[in-house]
């Protein structure tokens, strides 16, 4: 559940962003950035790095490519050297605004809210920014980890005003009401998210799910929630916790 808060470059666009390089070096650069981002897209990102410090090595300041390096390094969990990537592109090309979202996500692993929020307000003041989705996602999950749960819901809110089927916004939108013990609400949000995330065999909205009816006093659907999960999710996430909870549903707690 990862490639949705990290975006590709648009290949289309590569001849035209590297007009500084040699035309043979410029025609060497995008293939291996066309060889790189197919990579990792199947992910084989051994590969894809591969690729894209070759692409990097025939035009060194092309911000598309520091951009797809910052996707694989944040994907091998390399935040650091993801951030660098990130923070050349958007150097090199300040109204990279996919860029910047991505320096966002990667300062959100890294703990560094307050830097990544600053990231985040210069891409909503983005009017052309066609995903303010994905920046709202950004902005609710630096919220929701530093436990600003209103602040949070309200992010993910307008994620879901912008794209109302995304799984990942639903889950947290459904989260934050939880953490808020808001769990009538909680359940109706959780369960929508259910029905988002399970082509992406996401086990977290089932989970809190059935917390919610659990700590709503509905053990029958909470039951219902947790085996369900652990037929649809052999090897989710939340299945050790599921059976746990099922334990002791059966004991009678």
């Amino acid at each position: 559940m990862r490639k949705w808060i990290i975006a590709l470059c648009s290949i289309p666009v590569v001849v035209s962003m590297m007009g500084c390089a040699s035309t043979q070096n410029k025609e060497k650069a995008d293939l291996y950035l066309r060889m790189g981002s197919s990579l990792i897209e199947e992910g084989n990102y051994p590969s894809a790095l591969s690729a894209l410090l070759k692409a990097q090595e025939y035009d060194p300041k092309n911000p598309l490519i520091m951009n797809n390096l910052g996707q694989v390094y944040f994907l091998r969990e390399r935040y650091d050297l993801a951030e660098k990537q990130f923070r050349r592109a958007v150097t090199t090309q300040p109204n990279y605004t996919d860029a910047r979202n991505n320096l966002s996500r990667v300062l959100i692993e890294e703990g560094k809210y307050a830097d990544a929020e600053k990231e985040l307000d210069i891409v909503l003041s983005d009017l052309t920014y066609g995903s303010a989705d994905r920046a709202y996602i950004n902005l609710g999950l630096a919220k929701f980890n530093q436990k600003q749960y209103p602040q949070a819901e309200q992010a993910f809110a307008k994620a879901l005003k912008a794209k109302n089927d995304d799984c990942v916004a639903s889950n947290y939108y459904g989260r934050s009401i939880f953490e808020q013990k808001d769990y009538g609400r909680a359940v109706e949000a959780l369960d929508r998210a259910i029905g988002f995330c399970q082509k992406n065999l996401f086990d977290e909205p089932h989970y809190f799910s059935a917390l919610a009816y659990y700590r709503l006093g509905d053990k029958s659907k909470a039951s219902a929630r947790f085996e369900e999960l652990n037929k649809y999710y052999p090897d989710g996430k939340y299945r050790e916790k599921a059976k746990g909870m099922l334990d002791l549903l059966r004991k009678g707690h």
